[in-house]
């Protein structure tokens, strides 16, 4: 699966992109303009170009999108055998996948995530840990967050907006960067089965609620195993269920973790 997960992340990457800008100039009259008038066009020009680039960027990059990747895509299907291959029983696949969507990021999102990187790659280094990946990576994995999702209509556009429903848990959960009233007090529980569901999880009742799993990029850092009972100084907690071979992550820190992809499946 990890081989999947790095193709993926090669190919697709979690940024908003910015369409192209330009400034159109008014249309030729064919008439010159008088030094007045110039001056005149040359204020209004000044008033209505961006003072720059960057603030265009700023503007258009502020607010987390989703965008669907369509069946046929290469990344729709990479991403569908890593939902499989995580599954309870990945030789009988049970579940219905009903739609993908990839999450696009601001930059101040991606600039957060690669900082707290660098702070836990330091971090590791000046404590001189036996965690290898730690100094070289952060220690970076690939977790599930089951949870589920009320806002997934038969009907989308290319491009979407995140929806402000409260009860919707997948946009309630990536529009506050995984810092809920939950999440502050218990730390983020990710899982490495696909299927497996948060601990916060609301009624099922709704008619329209569905099932959607958020694929994470975390950096785990330090990881102490609950198992192994050796307690040092750690970025997050590890262990395993005793009732599937599933293995759960508790993140201390929201900066910590990267939505990518959300899938939505019966």
């Amino acid at each position: 699966m990890q081989t999947f997960w790095m193709s993926l992340k090669e190919n697709v990457n979690c940024a908003s992109r910015m369409s192209n800008v330009v400034i159109l100039p008014e249309k030729c009259s064919g008439k010159k303009k008088n030094n007045s008038q110039k001056e005149n066009l040359d204020k209004q020009l000044i008033r209505r170009t961006p003072k720059s680039v960057g603030e265009v960027i700023k503007g258009f990059s502020t607010r987390t999108r989703y965008s669907e990747i369509k069946i046929g895509d290469p990344a729709r299907n990479i991403t569908e055998i890593i939902f499989q291959k995580a599954s309870t029983n990945p030789s009988k696949p049970s579940r219905k996948i009903k739609k993908v969507l990839k999450v696009k990021h601001s930059f101040e999102i991606l600039e957060r995530f690669e900082k707290y990187r660098e702070k836990v790659k330091e971090s590791a280094y000046m404590q001189q840990k036996t965690h290898p990946r730690s100094t070289v990576d952060g220690n970076e994995l690939l977790r599930f967050y089951g949870t589920t999702m009320t806002c997934c209509s038969e009907e989308s556009t290319e491009v979407s907006e995140l929806c402000r429903d409260p009860t919707c848990q997948v946009c309630t959960t990536i529009q506050s960067n995984f810092e809920t009233e939950y999440t502050k007090k218990n730390g983020i529980r990710l899982s490495t089965n696909s299927e497996d569901l948060s601990d916060n999880i609301i009624d099922f009742s709704m008619e329209r609620m569905d099932r959607a799993v958020i694929v994470c990029r975390i950096i785990a850092g330090t990881v102490f195993n609950r198992v192994d009972g050796v307690k040092e100084e750690c970025d997050s907690i590890g262990s395993e269920a005793h009732f599937s071979k599933s293995e759960s992550l508790v993140v201390r820190n929201p900066s910590a973790v990267l939505p990518c992809f959300v899938i939505v499946f019966t």
